[in-house]
């Protein structure tokens, strides 16, 4: 069984501070197999770490790509896919270029997609993301029935902005093989789960504060 944190932020993401030689650092202290970084809308850093990942240990390439209908990541993504297209364009951009499209945070005010949207891709997509470690406990379980209702599979995430947090949470992948290929398989075959722990009421307090000061500087326009 391989535990991968499948959320995490570098500091290649405009809201987020910490390199990814720090975050590989946090993820194998705490006892993780890998990672997946997903800087918003580009994919520098997840290649970065790819690169220098120390031997064993797995890096998955990813995204997250700022849909105009919310965020979307994507798995095993070596380009960045353009901002600001639907969700279904983007799904089907992503998908295009070799890599898989995950949901997540779902239920988020700000950057979720919603049910609504979800219904327009879901049979495009394998997984949503059932434990967010920024998302509330209740917000993580409502989404956990929206994937077993549509017969989807989980990933887990810490969502983290800073190498502190990274490893919160994970995606528990059912495999030895420590290949890429081998586990975006098990994510397309829709057999894989989210587990964590959710962040600190202060951390997350201060991201959300963080994100609606960013986003009255941007001009009222999402990251």
């Amino acid at each position: 069984m391989l535990k991968l944190d499948l959320h995490i932020h570098s500091e290649y993401s405009d809201d987020a501070v910490g390199s990814y030689k720090e975050i590989m650092q946090t993820i194998q202290r705490k006892g993780l197999d890998g990672m997946a970084i997903t800087d918003h809308n580009t994919v520098e850093g997840a290649l970065q770490a790819q690169k220098h990942a120390p031997k064993d240990f797995i890096v998955i390439p990813g995204i997250e790509i700022s849909t105009k209908d919310g965020h979307l990541l994507g798995f095993n993504i070596h380009e960045a896919i353009p901002k600001g297209l639907s969700v279904e364009d983007t799904t089907e951009r992503i998908i295009e270029a070799g890599g898989i499209a995950i949901v997540p945070h779902l239920y988020r005010n700000m950057s979720g997609i919603k049910k609504e949207k979800l219904m327009t891709i879901y049979k495009r997509i394998p997984a949503i993301e059932v434990f967010n470690s920024c998302s509330l406990p209740k917000t993580n379980l409502k989404t956990a029935k929206i994937a077993s209702q549509y017969k989807l599979g989980g990933t887990g995430g810490s969502d983290s902005h800073e190498p502190s947090y990274v490893g919160s949470a994970y995606t528990l992948v059912d495999t030895t093989d420590r290949s890429i290929d081998a586990i975006v398989s098990e994510i397309e075959k829709k057999r894989t789960w989210g587990e964590g722990t959710t962040l600190p009421l202060e951390y997350r307090r201060n991201r959300m504060t963080k994100s609606l000061k960013q986003f009255f500087t941007r001009g009222f326009k999402r990251i």
